[in-house]
């Protein structure tokens, strides 16, 4: 386990809520922002009083491209998957659900944070119409929160789903609360995932944005793959951070699409989403 998840379980065992810090967190914040090559003059506001030390959430200037990812990945017309991906934003009740989740919490979070590139796995969810969802690193549960909003309509349409999340932080996916579609459990993908799926049918979609280090992501992932059903896909919500999934698609012969983000009006450079997934069946 990390250093940083070894500080907070035990903070948290002392009775402490290490969310209420993420505003005042000044020098990491500065300290991220120099990484980045950036100048904490210009985004001096950003290091006062943001609430996201890290993890950060922002619009993104190139949805159209985003659109474009998920229609290679499903398969489908670009026209199509630009619908989809457009569906959260006028989507009243999950603004609603969002909203009311976020208040009475100014001190750890913004009052609607954007989806960014979770769009990605809504559309990819609503396309797809997987049974069952396995993600890895649900932190606060702002990508948790998109993908059930997706099962759920899913299921209204005649195909439901499930989510099980996995996460060490014990109050990982406050944004969701509870949910019927939902398990989150507070333990070690590693420890738990081949449990999980030893004992349930094949998995159709994998999201992992858990711990970055290669060892881990493609260990996750090898275990997800081998339990993928024919239709299934792989995702990765830093690929450029390890390269394990591109790494693991080479491997099994899997599709890989790749998309890279710009962030609006923020010092971070953007993440690429990552797909994998195994070759369209041949129709007789």
């Amino acid at each position: 386990m990390p250093w940083q998840s070894v500080g907070r379980s035990a903070a948290q065992r002392a009775g402490l809520d290490p969310r209420y810090l993420r505003r005042v967190r000044w020098l990491h914040k500065a300290r991220a922002v120099q990484r980045s090559g950036h100048s904490i003059r210009r985004h001096w506001q950003l290091v006062l009083t943001s609430p996201e030390p890290d993890n950060y959430t922002y619009e993104i200037a190139n949805e159209s491209d985003l659109a474009v990812w998920a229609a290679a990945v499903i398969r489908c017309d670009i026209e199509a998957a630009r619908a989809i991906v457009q569906e959260p934003h006028r989507d009243v009740e999950l603004t609603a659900r969002l909203r009311n989740a976020t208040a009475g919490h100014w001190f750890w979070t913004k009052r609607l944070p954007p989806f960014g590139k979770r769009l990605g796995w809504y559309a990819l969810v609503r396309a797809l119409r997987p049974r069952f969802v396995i993600e890895v690193g649900a932190h606060d549960g702002l990508g948790s929160l998109l993908v059930l909003r997706a099962l759920e309509l899913n299921g209204r349409e005649g195909s439901p789903g499930e989510l099980l999340s996995f996460d060490v932080n014990g109050s990982a996916g406050w944004l969701v609360g509870n949910h019927p579609l939902w398990e989150l459990r507070i333990q070690s993908s590693h420890r738990g995932m081949m449990e999980v799926l030893s004992a349930r049918g094949p998995l159709d979609m994998f999201i992992y944005d858990g711990w970055h280090t290669h060892e881990a992501e493609y260990a996750d992932l090898e275990v997800a793959a081998a339990h993928l059903s024919s239709d299934g896909v792989l995702i990765s919500d830093d690929a450029q951070v390890t390269r394990a999934l591109s790494d693991l698609c080479e491997r099994l012969g899997f599709g890989y699409f790749e998309f890279q983000e710009v962030p609006v009006g923020h010092f971070y450079p953007g993440a690429v989403l990552g797909a994998g997934r195994p070759p369209a069946r041949a129709v007789n």
